[in-house]
This record gives C-alpha cells, sequence and structure tokens, in this order.
C-alpha cells in the first residue's frame, strides 16, 4: 500500500512539470496499464499511472464542460451559492449550474443592480455574456485559473438582458440564515471580524488584518482547517466518553462516539462551506476514525501518504493549490518532530522545553518551506505561534464554539458569552494590529531554490542523526543564503500586472521608484491587490518616488494607500487635484546610477492621455521609455522635440492602443524589445493589430502582460534579461501557449 501511495504522491510531482494534458483516450490505456502493473507486482507505477488517469479524467470533463458552456447561447439555469457580494454598482454571485452538460460546474457572474436582491439558494434562469477564468500574474499571488480548476469554476462574465432574467425559486438556505444570525450577534464586537472567520469561515478582514495575519505567520489559525475541525473532533470525542453508559452497552461507546464526533466535525465544516481545507481535515479525519474501529494502527509515514493519495486521487486538482502542499508539508514535519522528539510526561519545565523545541522545529521547517513558495518568511512566527497557538487551541477557539452553539440554539444569554469570547480575542486582534505596522517580513525573491531544497535536507539530516559533520556542511550552504541576503543591490525594472491599467517600479535593492498605481474601477483596487503585496514580495522597504502620468482611474488607482504605506514618498504629478504633489518636471534627474529624464511633448492638447508625464530613464546607457497613455500626434512633436531620441526598451503608449504607436515614432526608437499592460480579454482588444503587425514589419518583439503576466528586467552593465513570470509558474501545462519569445537576453 504504501509503495501505491508513493506512485501517486510521484505522478502528481510528474504532472505539474508537463506541457500539455494528455488527450482523453489515454485513460483507456492507463486503465488496462494500472491492472498489468498491480497484477506484475509493479505498485510504485500502478500508483502512477492512477493518478495521471484521475487527473485526465478529470480535466477533460472540465474542458468539455466549459467549451459547451462557452459555446452555448442557451439561458443558463443554476442555484447561488456561497455568500454574494454587493458593492454599489453590481452584485457578484456564484451560480452553480443545474441542467446540461455542465451540471454541478459553477460560473461566476457580475449583475449590474439587479432588480432583486440576489440571495444563496435562489434558483435563477439567465443570459450572460462569458468568457474563460483569467486573472493577474506576479510573483506571490494568486492563480486564477488554477483556483477556478479546483473550484470547478467554468468561466467569469456579467448578465445580460436582465429583462428576461427569471428567479424559478427561493429556496431556504439553512447555512445563510445562521450567517446572517451570527454576523448579526457579534457585529458590536471589536473583534467580530475574527470570530466570523472562526465559526462560519467567512473572512471578512480589512487590508491591515490581512498584512498582521501575513506579518504575524498567524494566517493558518483564522482559516478554518486541519486544526479547528480537530479541536471540535477532540472535544466532541471527551464529551461523549464522559457521559455514563450501561454496562451491556460500554463496548458500543467507542464506536459512537468516534462516530458522533466525526459527525459534529463534518456539521462544523458544512458551516464552514466546505471550504478546501475543511475537506481535507474532514478526510483526515475520516482515515482515522476507520482505521480506529477496524483497530488498526497506522505509523506517521503511512497515515501521511495514504491521506496524500487518497486526497489527490479523489481530486487531482489539489496539486495546484499551495495551501494543498503547505498543510500536507506541515503534517509531514509535525509527525516528523514528533518522531524525533517525543512528548515527555516528567515535570514542568520538562514539557515547557518540549513545547518550546516543537514550536522551534516548526518554525525552522515552515520557514523553509514559506521561502520556497512566497520567496520570504516572517521572522515573528515562533513567537507568535508559541503565544497564540496554546491560548486559542486551549481556551478562546473552545469558548467561541460553545458561544456558536448557543447562539444557534437560541439559549437566553447568548451575547453575555459572545462578550466573553470578545475579550479572549483581544490579545490576538491587538497582536495582529501591531504586527501589521512591523517590517517582520523577510523577503528574499530571487534566492535559489535548490539552496532552499539543500537546506532542507541538512536540516532534516541534523534531526535524524547529530553528527559533527552537519556543522561543517551547515556552514558551507549557509554562505550562499548569506550572500543572497548581503549581496550590493541589483536594478531591476518590473512591469507589474494589473491587469487593465499601468505600474512599472523601478528597483534598487530594497527601494524604488513607481511609475503610475494600476486601475482602480468601482470597488476594485489593483494598488491593493496587485501593487502593493507586489512591492512586499519584492522587498521594496522604501518608496522615494511616485510619478502618476495622468488623471485616469486606470493609472492613478489607490495613490493615498501608497502614500499611507510610504509616509516618505515624493509624488510627482501635473494632476491639479492631488496634493501635495509636485509638477513632473520636478523629478530629480539622478535616482542613484540611474538618470531621470521628462520629455517635452507640448502643451496644450485636450486630451488627458495627451498631457502624460514621459519619462526616460538612463542606467548604465540602456534606455527604457515610459509614454504613459500619449497618442500618435504626441509621438511624432517628441521626435521633432527629440531628433536623436531613442530607446532599447519601450513601454507601449496607451496599453498598445491603435491611436498611439506611430510607425515613425517606433522606426526612430528602434527599441529592442516592446512591453504592453493590457488585461486578457479586455473589451478594448489591446494591444491592438494594427500595431502588433508595426512591430512586426520592424522585427521588434513584444511581451504583453495579458500572456505572459509580470515582466521583470534585470539590468546590468552588460545586458539587459527580461523574463515573464507565468512561462516560470507551474503547472507548466496550465499556461497559454504565446506565440511571443518569454525570455530574452540583450547584450552590448
Amino acid at each position: 500500500m504504501k509503495s501505491f501511495c508513493t506512485g501517486v504522491l510521484t505522478g502528481c510531482l510528474l504532472s505539474l512539470f508537463l506541457p500539455i494534458v494528455p488527450p482523453f483516450f489515454t485513460v483507456f490505456l492507463l486503465i488496462a496499464v494500472i491492472l498489468l502493473l498491480l497484477k506484475s507486482g509493479w505498485p510504485l507505477f500502478a500508483g502512477i499511472a492512477a493518478f495521471l488517469c484521475c487527473w485526465i479524467w478529470q480535466f477533460n470533463a472540465y474542458q468539455n464542460a466549459q467549451h459547451f458552456v462557452l459555446q452555448s447561447s442557451e439561458p443558463l439555469t443554476g442555484i447561488i451559492v456561497g455568500t454574494p457580494k454587493h458593492f454599489a454598482e453590481y452584485s457578484q454571485f456564484q451560480l452553480q449550474l443545474d441542467a446540461g452538460p455542465a451540471s454541478g460546474y459553477i460560473i461566476q457572474l457580475n449583475w449590474s443592480r439587479p432588480a432583486l436582491t440576489v440571495e444563496a439558494g435562489q434558483q435563477w434562469q439567465l443570459h450572460a455574456r462569458l468568457r474563460p477564468v483569467t486573472g493577474t500574474a506576479n510573483p506571490g499571488g494568486a492563480n486564477r485559473e488554477a483556483k477556478a480548476l479546483l473550484d470547478k469554476m467554468l468561466a467569469q462574465g456579467s448578465v445580460t438582458l436582465p429583462t428576461q432574467a427569471v428567479l424559478l425559486e427561493q429556496r431556504f438556505n439553512l447555512r445563510q440564515y445562521w450567517l446572517k444570525k451570527v454576523a448579526a450577534a457579534i457585529e458590536p464586537l471589536h473583534a467580530a471580524p475574527l470570530l466570523l472567520a472562526l465559526t462560519l469561515g467567512e473572512r471578512q478582514f480589512s487590508s491591515e488584518l490581512w498584512l498582521g495575519l501575513q506579518q504575524s505567520g498567524l494566517a493558518h489559525l483564522v482559516a478554518i482547517s486541519g486544526l479547528h475541525i480537530g479541536l471540535v473532533f477532540g472535544w466532541a470525542l471527551l464529551v461523549l466518553r464522559m457521559i455514563r453508559w450501561p454496562i451491556s452497552w460500554l463496548s458500543w461507546r467507542q464506536p459512537i462516539a468516534l462516530l458522533g464526533a466525526m459527525l459534529l466535525s463534518c456539521g462544523y465544516a458544512w458551516l464552514a462551506g466546505f471550504s478546501v481545507p475543511t475537506v481535507r481535515a474532514v478526510v483526515a479525519l475520516m482515515l482515522l476514525v476507520v482505521a480506529q474501529l477496524q483497530h488498526k494502527s497506522l505509523s506517521y509515514s503511512g497515515y501521511w501518504l495514504l491521506l496524500s493519495a487518497v486526497l489527490l486521487l479523489v481530486e487531482p486538482f489539489f496539486a495546484l493549490s499551495k495551501s494543498f502542499w503547505l498543510s500536507l508539508l506541515a503534517v509531514a514535519v509535525i509527525f516528523f518532530v514528533l518522531w524525533r522528539q517525543p512528548a515527555t510526561s516528567s515535570g514542568w519545565f520538562s514539557r515547557l522545553r518540549v513545547f518550546f523545541s516543537f514550536h522551534l522545529s516548526l518554525t525552522l521547517f515552515m520557514s523553509l518551506l514559506s521561502m520556497l513558495m512566497f520567496d520570504g518568511s516572517t521572522g515573528l512566527a515562533l513567537l507568535s505561534n508559541l503565544l497564540f497557538v496554546p491560548w486559542c487551541s486551549l481556551v478562546a477557539i473552545p469558548l467561541l464554539l460553545l458561544c456558536l452553539v448557543a447562539e444557534l440554539l437560541g439559549v437566553p444569554g447568548a451575547y453575555l458569552l459572545w462578550q466573553l469570547c470578545d475579550l479572549l480575542f483581544q490579545p490576538l486582534l491587538w497582536w495582529l494590529h501591531w504586527c501589521a505596522q512591523q517590517h517582520s517580513w523577510w523577503a528574499l525573491p530571487d534566492i535559489a531554490v535548490p539552496l532552499l531544497i539543500s537546506l532542507m535536507f541538512v536540516l532534516i539530516w541534523y534531526y535524524l542523526a547529530i553528527s559533527r559533520l552537519v556543522w561543517f556542511v551547515l556552514p558551507l550552504l549557509l554562505l550562499p543564503l548569506l550572500q543572497q541576503i548581503v549581496r550590493p543591490p541589483q536594478w531591476q525594472l518590473h512591469l507589474i500586472d494589473v491587469g487593465q491599467g499601468l505600474t512599472v517600479l523601478l528597483q534598487y535593492g530594497n527601494r524604488g521608484l513607481l511609475y503610475d498605481t494600476g486601475p482602480r474601477f468601482g470597488d476594485h483596487s489593483a494598488t491593493a491587490a496587485q501593487v502593493l503585496p507586489y512591492l512586499r514580495q519584492r522587498g521594496v522597504r522604501q518608496l522615494d518616488y511616485l510619478l502618476l502620468s495622468h488623471d485616469d482611474s486606470d493609472h492613478t488607482g489607490d495613490w493615498q494607500q501608497l502614500r499611507a504605506e510610504y509616509p516618505q514618498l515624493q509624488i510627482h504629478t501635473d494632476i491639479a487635484h492631488i496634493t501635495p504633489a509636485q509638477p513632473c518636471n520636478a523629478l530629480p534627474q539622478r535616482y542613484f546610477q540611474a538618470q531621470l529624464t521628462i520629455l517635452d511633448g507640448g502643451s496644450g492638447f485636450s486630451s488627458k492621455n495627451d498631457n502624460s508625464c514621459v519619462l526616460l530613464i538612463d542606467l548604465y546607457g540602456w534606455k527604457i521609455l515610459l509614454p504613459g497613455d500619449i497618442s500618435q500626434q504626441v509621438e511624432l512633436q517628441l521626435l521633432k522635440h527629440y531628433p536623436h531620441l531613442r530607446a532599447n526598451v519601450l513601454i507601449l503608449s496607451h496599453h498598445g492602443s491603435a491611436s498611439s504607436s506611430h510607425y515613425r515614432f517606433l522606426h526612430q526608437l528602434a527599441p529592442q524589445l516592446a512591453l504592453n499592460s493590457a488585461s486578457a480579454y479586455n473589451r478594448h482588444q489591446h494591444p491592438s493589430a494594427q500595431v502588433q503587425q508595426r512591430l512586426a514589419m520592424l522585427g521588434i518583439p513584444l511581451l504583453n502582460t495579458a500572456q505572459n503576466g509580470a515582466l521583470r528586467l534585470d539590468i546590468t552593465a552588460q545586458s539587459l534579461e527580461v523574463s515573464a513570470y507565468r512561462s516560470q509558474r507551474m503547472p507548466f501545462w496550465l499556461q497559454k501557449p504565446v506565440g511571443n519569445a518569454e525570455t530574452l537576453l540583450t547584450t552590448r
């Protein structure tokens, strides 16, 4: 069995590197191969084939359902699931289809000012304009395409023909009813966001609270997962075992207690909306309960392999989730540390030492995993977990669950329990707000993956056998890590993927200059969702200058939020209503070794776009031009004012609009590379076919964020090396094929 489970895990890892998903007919070949391998005594390879079979089957089923939905002109019929979000201009909800070949799959829809309030449990028939699920691709950001596969979401879009939308049925949704009841009860409390997240899985956190969770390393504490499901199971099992049973029924006490605790744990997972982490935790508990009922003992390694194989065979797309790998590896680390450091009961000091040693070991391993998956780690993780994991596990969360039961049963005086619970969560809330103000995140975005894996193996080696040789090997491996931390600052230019907008970061070590802040439309802010997380991920601790090119919401974004995050930030813009700010031409001409020039394209233009601040960056002789949204008229004016203007790299004007990028302008600049910032499936069809044709005629390669994700230029005196994030993101088979080069190297 272990060999088969190891094969499943191996097949999962191998699938991440495949460039394509094999066609559906290979499923039948794989079934025959599995039977042959099992009969021949090769369970490892049978496990590999079993995973590939499940993966190909489910991916092709998803693709067929997606193709049907995108090509069909029939109205959609389905039930609203989850909690709809209501904004000033539209409502957003998920519709689970209940008819046709795509039945059971989900569509995410926006509805502009619906006539009726959209609520969970409603069954609608409506028309919608759909497109495949796409998202921005930035280091450290979410992979929306992978999440869509995991959530069985086929498409996203907006409701059309609202007058023809028909509400077929309003079904009573018990979870939504209880959600409203609990939310109303805890609304006046200070810790209400934490209480709501830990009871019903609704994480309605402010940006400051999200940042505090990241900086403290306590994000796992407020996401209902194995810890919380395990607590419900443990407390329920304890209570059920304490019930007095007749002597003749004592043999049934253990099975009934196990099944009852399992049932209550499933109920808690249902309250949390059966999110992916809760489903994984429930499956893990079910395996334990089945083993207990059959009086079978499982070793740490056997249980972990069995759990991994079951989860991956049932849902192969778990392999696309970072949280899945993080939780799976966290369980492996816990088992490993418990195996090497068994708990002892000989005195309180010994227990305290074991407790501290356990958390220290766990923090070391998880910090390396965090660096591997998220390009950084927090320095407050050990202290945060030492303080709040015991407090929440033993005191706060048990009382919170008691409050939840009292509220749902309508017990008199439940509000007093909520107030007591609020007091117990106040220290955690204060700690999270304090952590949000600290700079405890150690960003190591360019650290070598083989180095981290080597450090992990050395750490495992140390725990397996304390050998003197470890102390000689460890410094050798730490030297590259130390070099990574103390190396001289490097110049990089980043075109951040903000969708249909623009943000360019010029980075020198931990300092930076920003050109525009991405779009803000309604309640969506790319500044908060993409730009600020990108700056933190890249380790930008001091943002010196912000240049806002012109007064358009897809360029100005949430500039106030940037100023709040970086109080020393100096803003340069010609937008009159942004104060305090200095004009564009007051931007310093030198930024360390970089020469900054604001080009004069003329004045008196009626269009806001034509009044964009045009920035030319000259670094080591490499010239990078950022023209904002200027039109061809201003481009030709620039050629008159600067007859010798050249650029090695050009950010396309106005996102590649047909009204920009004049042929003469491109011909004189003669860039070795053109970059563009636009969103996939944008209604403006940027970059336009005309601009792409001009670039092709001049032999200028084009990289677009819609297909390539965030683009990074590593700038040295000898070369410009350009890399695209999307092509580096795993799994490789999920990436869209593009016709342009994704990695270019320009040298002198």
